[in-house]
């Protein structure tokens, strides 16, 4: 819940990532902070005050920027450059690209950094290409900012860098003869916990060995073996594999290399860690290599500079059950049964068709809800569950108040709160927690719920939670949705965050609907702002029954953290599902507001109007059914897949408009 920053530097010169290509040329360019410490091109930041030329195809990357982004060309430094940083390289970042050909020194640091559910950062190290650190080089979990681990870091050919200390908490990918030197030490976190306490854990992180090496001080054997046993150091993608990689101490350093080549491919295969699924959900199928040397190696993992650049096409046998993207994201469009298959193409290879399938059974899709609170009393210090029943009613402390359909927290009264019946969430294999709620004066860790238990410290600590912080700290300027394993909870969480940094400034949640749904079923949790997806973490591996069992303290706008501050805002709204809500009736839900239930009418009819280039699809607003999908076809062959636009009323009726296309398209609704 509350995040534990370390920081290694004493000063910190360089506060926003400005940074541009840098041209073909042999002049040594200094950094020097001298003019707005932020902007790459501008002459007064560099020592002579003349900064890399710009040839008009420079980009700056912008701190904060929020996602999704345009992802732009990507920056160069070529292999004629020698950049030296008196201080550290910020970015790239939220899903920019920095290709380094060249050699970089930095005085600090390197600082790449990408949000979950956003696209993804990378950074790659070709030719003979070196990146030089005075301190330290963060992979996706830096100092400043905890957590942004969407990162790749890629070293190709024969490229190197070297550092004190090297902090993972995205993937860092040695292939070909590259080299990570490591002058003190690896520091990946304790297991399924940030580095400093932010997003990153073992599910965020990793270091794949696929022809590389890695470097570390003399007597680090263990630690390396430490580290494939939690299953962060890979060897071409295949976790807990310690036959494949060796681990020797020199006398001097101890360097982990791959045992063996690959060899040659013999075979294909498709496996899936669940196979049951609810209809709405989605979940990972992986294609497999099983090479002369090595089996069931991740084929997705092989780079291009390793397997001749391979491509992965997956099959279902039913596309109205189940779709499965490129990147092997199995969808469960209806209930009923499906065979997954691939076909794997790669230049030095060959083609191989999967020797196996894997079957998938869709269940009907099922959420009700089971709790409402809507706040309509007039005063008193109860407030009532107008679908669970009064067994379920709030109690409200400390002076919160009632009136007008809402309830006031003031956290510079008192620690004003409301608490629920213990039990509320427990036994539930999914959960979905909607409010609408005008958040006040922004208060690092404040939560607008924490459901879960406390320990026995005499300042107790949250464990086995979940909850939702609209503001996490001016450390970590972002918004969580926190599923907390543990004593504490912040010792395994695994969190969907949202960015509230734009352009430099953070913008706070202020009036807005907030829908969090934790479904490990499925294998994700998901964060929704005003019926739109902000941030999703599908690498959720927590049971909800077993974590929070009798969830005996569950509380609206009060932590379980003893020393995390209580809430201050008005809530219109809000409401518990057993299951999870769907990406439409959220956006239906938004649409609808606070005060009305979303519809219960299974037979409804879509109409729809062409005006210009688009065309705008109808449907009643009593109707239960409100994800609309499109296919290009129908029958056999169709291709369902979800039409993710806002949902808006007009006339009585759903509205969703979307873009005229030349192709053949056809709608329906589920649920």
């Amino acid at each position: 819940m509350k995040s534990k920053i370390l920081v290694y530097a004493a000063t910190v010169v360089l506060t926003m990532c400005l940074a541009g290509s840098v041209l073909a040329q042999t002049t040594n360019y200094s950094w020097s902070a001298g003019g707005d410490a932020s902007t790459w091109s501008q002459g007064a930041n560099w020592v002579g005050g003349t900064a890399p030329v710009n040839d008009g195809t420079t980009f700056q990357i912008f701190i904060g920027t929020g996602f999704p982004t345009p992802t732009p060309t990507p920056i160069v430094i070529s292999a004629s450059d020698h950049v030296i940083l008196q201080d550290q390289l910020f970015g790239p970042e939220w899903g920019e690209t920095l290709n380094i050909y060249g050699s970089v020194n930095a005085g600090f640091g390197f600082c790449p950094v990408g949000a979950i559910g956003g696209p993804k950062t990378t950074v790659n190290l070709f030719g003979t290409a070196s990146y030089t650190s005075g301190d330290s080089i963060f992979i996706g979990d830096p100092f400043w900012f905890a957590g942004g681990p969407n990162v790749d870091f890629n070293m190709y050919d024969s490229s190197t860098i070297t550092t004190k200390y090297l902090i993972t908490g995205g993937h860092l990918n040695l292939y070909d003869n590259s080299t990570a030197n490591i002058a003190v030490g690896l520091l990946a976190g304790t297991p399924n916990a940030g580095a400093f306490g932010g997003i990153s854990s073992d599910l965020t992180r990793w270091i794949n060995l696929a022809g590389g090496k890695l470097v570390l001080t003399n007597g680090n054997t263990a630690f390396i073996q430490s580290l494939i046993a939690r299953g962060i150091f890979l060897c071409y993608g295949k976790k807990f594999d310690t036959n494949e990689i060796s681990i020797v101490d020199d006398g001097t350093n101890t360097i982990a290399t791959v045992t063996n080549s690959l060899g040659t491919l013999n075979s294909v295969a498709v496996q899936a860690s669940v196979t049951n699924m609810m209809a709405g959900t989605f979940q990972p199928a992986l294609a497999v290599g099983n090479f002369a040397n090595m089996s069931d190696v991740p084929l997705a993992y092989l780079d291009a500079a390793q397997s001749g650049g391979g491509t992965i096409l997956y099959f279902s046998s039913n596309t109205n059950v189940l779709t499965v993207s490129a990147s092997g994201v199995a969808t469960a469009i209806n209930p009923g049964t499906s065979l997954v298959s691939a076909l794997y193409t790669n230049s030095s290879f060959g083609t191989f068709a999967s020797a196996n399938t894997v079957l998938f059974t869709v269940t009907p899709f099922t959420n009700s809800l089971v709790h409402r609170y809507s706040f309509s009393e007039s005063s008193g210090s109860t407030t009532a569950d107008s679908v669970g029943g009064p067994s379920w009613d709030g109690t409200l402390y400390d002076g919160a108040t009632l009136g007008g359909g809402k309830v006031t927290l003031d956290s510079s009264i008192d620690y004003q709160y409301i608490q629920l019946p213990a039990g509320i969430v427990s036994d539930m294999d999914a959960v979905t927690v909607e409010a609408w709620a005008n958040f006040g004066t922004p208060q690092a860790y404040a939560p607008l719920f924490a459901f879960g238990d406390q320990d026995t410290a005499p300042s107790p600590l949250g464990m086995n939670y979940i909850a939702f912080q609209p503001y996490r700290g001016t450390n970590d300027t972002t918004a969580g949705l926190l599923f907390g394993a543990g004593d504490p909870g912040s010792s395994d969480e695994q969190d969907a965050l949202l960015q509230l940094v734009n352009g430099g400034v953070t913008n706070y949640l202020g009036n807005v609907h907030i829908v969090c749904v934790y479904h490990p079923y499925a294998g994700y949790v998901a964060l929704y702002t005003n019926g739109i997806l902000a941030s999703i973490n599908n690498n959720v591996t927590l049971s909800l029954p077993a974590t929070l069992g009798a969830d005996p303290l569950n509380y609206i706008g009060l932590s379980l953290y003893a020393a995390d501050p209580s809430l201050t805002a008005t809530i219109d709204e809000f409401r518990i599902y057993n299951g999870p809500l769907t990406t439409g009736q959220i956006a239906a839900d938004y649409a609808l507001g606070p005060d009305q239930l979303i519809g219960t009418n299974l037979n409804v009819s879509l109409s729809a109007t062409v005006s210009g280039g688009n065309i705008t699809v109808n449907w009643p607003t009593n109707s239960a059914l409100n994800t609309l999908m499109s296919s290009p076809t129908l029958g056999p062959g169709a291709n369902w897949t979800t039409v993710n636009r806002q949902i808006t009323i007009a006339g009585g009726q759903f509205q969703m408009t979307v873009p005229v296309s030349s192709a053949v398209q056809f709608f329906r609704l589920q649920q």
